[in-house]
């Protein structure tokens, strides 16, 4: 009886898992993976130890993004050239930031509670997306 139970409940686990990975592109566009000019400088994904919170959408040297409910929070942001966009996975799925010009690494790389960073040198507008959930997008305006 025992087994069966925990059976069913490793099952139940592994839907609402699932789940939370699925979702729909109902607006029946495309991820929008345009846009920006050169590559940047690039920080691995690590764990996040000196992230101050928050994901301002102003302007300024850089900013913070949090990955939670299969959304980027704020959905766009806007930095100075050489400003710098730390994306913080405060979810409990894993997720990636992959754009043409740049790219946080393997498909849902970045684990819960890992950031990735990215500098931007160049002025323009850098659209993303996390390639395993559609419809998580997200865009950077480099002023």
């Amino acid at each position: 009886m025992r087994r069966l139970l925990a059976l069913l409940l490793a099952l139940l686990a592994l839907v609402v898992v699932a789940a939370g990975c699925g979702g729909g592109d109902d607006d029946g566009g495309d991820n929008g993976n345009g846009g920006g000019n050169a590559p940047a400088a690039e920080e691995p994904t690590a764990p996040s130890a000196d992230q101050d919170g928050g994901g301002s959408g102003g302007t300024g040297p850089g900013t913070q993004v949090s990955m939670k409910d299969i959304k980027f929070n704020p959905g766009t942001v806007t930095i100075k050239a050489g400003g710098k966009v730390t994306w913080t996975n405060d979810d409990s799925v894993g997720h990636d930031v992959t754009a043409d010009d740049f790219k946080s690494g393997s498909p849902g790389g970045i684990e819960g509670g890992s950031t990735f960073s990215h500098v931007f040198k160049k002025a323009g507008t850098y659209d993303y997306v996390c390639s395993v959930h559609p419809g998580m997008e997200g865009t950077v305006k480099v002023k």
